[in-house]
């Protein structure tokens, strides 16, 4: 990189400089040890030219130097450009050495409270130079080195200005705008651009005039135009990323909110401020008035060039792929079931011409989505202080109002929104900020005397010590943190269910009301990492739908996206809250995993379902640069995917949207005051309990999740197995669990499990039960990672039982049985690791490690030894990916056979090498305790979830062994005679009646299909 010195203009439009400013890239600078290195990375996207000198590694003695030439002396101002973080410091010292001389000053020794993380800052020393050489130096500060997100240096400005605001941008390539108005224009006008970028800041508003650009709403009054008026050459760059350019939304306007009713103009756009530099013109007459345009980071290269598109170049080269595809014919577009897709037919809050918007819904028709029919809201999320305890309650009612008038005005029809969205991905409050804010604490006591809760129930003296506490007193009272962890979820809800009311008011009619939760369930397997309860949540009557996403980031597999939603099926269950569902469909998301995570959360009970993200690539920064956008609107291979999954629904929405899951006879018991008292300290168990159930789905054993206050009330009577993990349990729910057991059931408990009641007091109902004792529970090794980790867990035993080997993971329980119990599986000393007795008519199980654990280990390892095999080392080694799901993909190398673990690398991120001999030993007491489900499946892996309603059955299912499976055998047990099997991608399926009136067919599975039987 060179250095420029050169007299300039200041770059924010119309000002000159004041002085000659000289700058130098850090990147220029010259090291002759590894003490400094050029970098490109994450961390250097908003560096000048995307490059930086990076120290925080190498040599820590090490310097960089580089000589600069002084033509004029003079007091300057040496401003440095570094990356800051409010958490790690990586502190250097930058020097101006000329002859005996050294003036040093020592940078970045602390937060800066002006700056944000990840964000690049300025700060300067100041100098007299003479004319001639001097030497600029970077050392390390103290000699030591520091994180390696941090010591990113930019660049240097020398400069005798000391007036001059410090930027990179006029060092590097620059763009240009010119804009000629149409004759239409009889009134004075500007042109706004509304600038929408791929990172943060997100945005910023331009406007265009007789005096050229500046950042702001709108210019004065006398800059504005007429038609036939021209602006001058106006500096752009500020608008555009360097590594990204940025999407410009344009319209014409007389004020900010007035609009003129067309946009006629003409734009040029040049790499300079003259005629010669125009690289490319654009005629433009759009009816409604608004154009987006995108515009990559500069336009000096052909590659860049060729990314200077319009809305139209877009719509039109995607619909030509689109009238072209060779689109699926099976099933049928829905006619009954919701299902939306997120997209965006326009800019940011810009229309765009109504010939690339009729473009664009024609290619987006092709898929059957429900935007153009159905329609949904959104939400009033207003509150004072913060607080979800202090609702603006006036404002929220002025809000809706209005937007039911909008909705009105707009000419749709209120009996046609299927939902309202109230917000996206909150969080419940964190405890440290309700233990401060006052509409919480009354808030928290009238809702735990509603509880009937007496300050005795609570552990403390008197209600004036009742109030939220933070997780940092939770041992001094743990029974107020076991109620602040439960009302972060309930004042959240509450704060909901005043928005309902309020909407059903504005719009007169019940209303689905809901927000989208993050999948942090999944992501932490602990619904108290984001505080938010879904047994909590739905166990009240103002609750009336719940939503949620299968991002499923970082997950051992996207199935757990069906956990998820099973866990929502089991919160709802009671008052039967609608489930709608964001299927994520973009951001690196293969054909296969798409359809797999369909039909396992339809299967769930999904009755909504909303596609993202679309895009159009043109229309927003979700999914990055449009050249390079994840969202599926550029991506045509992944089209086929998502067109079948609306056709599959579609086509089985007859039985579909009234059908629900088969009675099951196993359960898992969700202790949510385990994920209160786990929080942040060890999530294993929770792990545990999601992998569990993941091997239950893989055998296709029907299972229900209970919460403790489901069991309380009385919910295990009809189950056969139970299923629980995590140290505690309420002691009314372990109470009624005992019971449960005495008169039959079948009970597994994991390391530890119901240890513990609800305020973290020693639970002995089980070990009771049991006549053995269990010591106490060792935890070897903390796990707070997502599941996609979990090979980071390091074995620390083994369990030997009956021919199968397993590892123990994280946490470890020596038992000592009783002379009454059966050793099944024990430990490498010998030692009692699974432990069954008999217990009144039930029976026990107990073991002293977590199998579940090992079951995906083993499937995460295996399949990160296939990637290895075809994946450079030194990847390998520094985890890179790109991938959606880190840990289960790494880079390929370009020579990858053909393999049959090749090809499923190829076609999904999910794990499929699960150890089957694991799988049996979790499924112990189901086989002892005769569970028959009415559905059976020959091939292992595949999902397959029995829906019933009225008139027949329909059977999602999904094909979790990666692999196209020429014929998959099903036998089904109807309650009545059958008529017609079916088959979405088969139709008619032949089948046959064997022993006992069960059903027996089979049918060739690629990753999806549905099953209906009909009676």
């Amino acid at each position: 990189m060179k250095y420029i010195l050169s007299a300039m203009l200041l770059f924010l439009l119309g000002s000159t400089a004041r002085a000659e400013p000289i700058f130098v890239e850090a990147e220029s600078f010259t090291s002759t040890t590894d003490a400094w290195k050029v970098s490109k990375n994450q961390q250097t996207r908003s560096a000048s030219r995307l490059h930086t000198l990076h120290g925080a590694s190498g040599d820590p003695r090490g310097n960089a130097r580089r000589a600069i030439e002084i033509k004029e002396p003079g007091n300057y101002r040496i401003w440095v450009r570094y990356l800051h973080h409010d958490r790690f410091r990586g502190p250097f010292r930058f020097a101006v050495l000329h002859g005996d001389t050294s003036i040093a000053k020592d940078f970045d020794l602390q937060a800066r409270p002006d700056a944000k993380s990840w964000a690049y800052v300025w700060d300067y020393v100041e100098a007299e130079l003479p004319a001639g050489t001097v030497d600029l130096e970077f050392t390390k500060f103290e000699q030591k080195n520091c994180s390696g997100y941090v010591r990113h240096l930019d660049c240097v400005l020398l400069t005798t200005d000391k007036s001059m605001v410090p930027s990179h941008l006029p060092y590097g390539e620059q763009t240009f705008l010119r804009v000629t108005l149409g004759e239409i224009y009889d009134e004075p006008v500007y042109v706004h651009i509304f600038a929408d970028h791929y990172r943060s800041p997100w945005y910023q508003h331009f406007s265009l005039s007789k005096a050229g650009a500046h950042p702001g709403l709108r210019p004065k009054d006398s800059e504005r135009m007429l038609g036939g008026e021209q602006t001058p050459w106006c500096n752009i760059t500020p608008m555009l990323y360097q590594d990204s350019g940025a999407i410009l939304n344009i319209s014409v306007r007389h004020t900010y909110h007035q609009h003129a009713e067309k946009l006629q103009a003409r734009l040029e756009f040049a790499t300079a401020a003259d005629e010669q530099s125009i690289v490319r013109t654009m005629d433009v007459k759009s009816d409604p008035n608004g154009l987006v345009v995108v515009v990559p980071p500069d336009l000096t290269t052909a590659e860049n060039l060729s990314r200077l598109k319009r809305d139209s170049d877009f719509a039109e080269a995607t619909g030509r792929i689109a009238d072209a595809f060779d689109w699926p014919e099976i099933g049928r577009k829905p006619q009954k079931f919701p299902f939306f897709v997120s997209a965006t037919v326009g800019g940011y809050g810009t229309q765009v011409d109504k010939s690339v918007s009729e473009r664009e819904w024609k290619t987006l028709d092709y898929f059957g989505f429900s935007n153009r029919t159905r329609s949904y809201i959104g939400g009033v999320w207003h509150m004072q202080n913060g607080s979800y305890c202090s609702p603006d309650i006036e404002r929220m009612k002025e809000h809706a109002a209005a937007k039911a008038s909008e909705f009105l005005d707009s000419g749709k029809s209120i009996n046609d929104i299927v939902f309202c969205m109230l917000t996206d991905e909150p969080t419940g409050q964190p405890a440290a900020f309700m233990a401060q804010d006052e509409a919480y604490a009354t808030a928290f006591q009238v809702w735990l005397k509603k509880l009937g809760k007496s300050p005795a129930d609570l552990l403390v003296s008197n209600w004036d010590e009742v109030k939220p506490v933070p997780d940092n007193q939770r041992d001094e009272f743990p029974a107020l943190h076991y109620f602040t962890q439960r009302f972060r979820t309930r004042a959240l809800g509450d704060f909901m269910a005043i928005q309902r009311g309020i909407l059903e008011q504005a719009y007169d009619r019940s209303l689905p009301t809901l927000v989208n939760f993050s999948d942090g369930a999944t992501y932490h397997a602990n619904m108290y990492g984001q505080g938010v309860d879904y047994f909590e949540l739905l166990d009240a009557d103002d609750q009336n739908a719940i939503w949620s996403e299968d991002w499923a980031n970082g997950a051992s597999s996207y199935q757990c996206g069906a956990y998820n939603v099973d866990l929502m099926r089991a919160a709802s269950r009671e008052r039967g809250q609608l489930i709608g569902h964001y299927l994520v469909t973009h951001a690196g998301r293969k054909s296969w995993d798409i359809k797999l995570k369909a039909a396992s959360e339809t299967a769930r009970g999904v009755r909504i379902w909303k596609n993202f993200s679309y895009g159009v690539s043109w229309g927003s920064h979700e999914g990055g640069p449009a050249w390079k956008s994840h969202t599926w609107y550029s991506k045509p291979e992944t089209w086929r995917a998502n067109a079948e999954v609306v056709r599959e629904i579609g086509g089985a929405e007859d039985l579909l949207l009234s059908a629900t899951a088969a009675p099951a006879e196993v359960a898992i018991l969700y202790s949510s005051s385990s994920d209160a008292w786990t929080m942040n300290r060890n999530h294993a168990f929770g792990f545990n309990r999601m992998h569990t159930w993941m091997a239950l789905a893989h055998a296709q054993i029907p299972v229900d999740f209970l919460g403790e206050r489901q069991v309380e009330r009385g919910g295990l009577k009809d189950y056969k197995v139970c299923y629980v993990d995590g140290p505690n349990l309420t002691l009314e729910a372990a109470q009624r669990l005992s019971e449960w057991v005495a008169s039959g059931g079948t009970l597994y408990l994991s390391a530890g499990a119901a240890s513990r009641d609800e305020y973290n007091r020693p639970l002995e109902v089980f070990d009771s039960r049991l006549d053995s004792q269990r010591d106490s529970l060792e935890t070897l090794q903390p796990f707070l990672n997502s599941g996609s980790y979990v090979h980071i867990l390091q074995p620390r035993d083994r369990v030997e039982a009956d021919g199968v080997t397993l590892d123990v993971l994280s946490v470890r329980q020596h038992q000592t049985p009783s002379k009454d119990s059966e050793i099944l599986a024990t430990f490498e000393d010998g030692t009692a690791a699974i432990i069954r007795m008999k217990v009144g008519n039930g029976m026990i199980y107990s073991a002293g490690f977590l199998p579940a654990l090992d079951y995906i280990r083993q499937a995460v390892v295996a399949r990160r030894e296939t990637q290895a095999a075809r994946t450079p080392e030194e990847d390998v080694a520094a985890n890179r990916t790109s991938a959606p799901t880190p840990t289960l993909d790494v880079p390929e190398k370009t020579t990858a056979t053909t393999s049959s673990a090749d090809e499923r690398l190829d076609r999904s991120y999910n794990p499929w090498e699960f150890p089957a001999k694991v799988r049996e030993l979790i499924l112990q007491p189901v086989r002892a305790a005769g569970v028959d489900p009415p559905l059976t499946c020959n091939v292992p892996l595949v999902d397959a979830v029995l829906l019933q309603a009225e008139n027949g059955a329909v059977i999602p299912i999904a094909n979790y062994t990666l692999t196209p499976i020429k014929n998959v055998e099903f036998r089904l047990r109807s309650p009545r005679p059958v008529t017609r099997v079916e088959s979405i991608h088969h139709a008619s399926i032949p089948f046959e009646i064997v022993e006992d009136g069960t059903v027996k067919f089979s049918l060739p599975l690629n990753a999806s299909d549905y099953i209906k039987v009909h009676y």
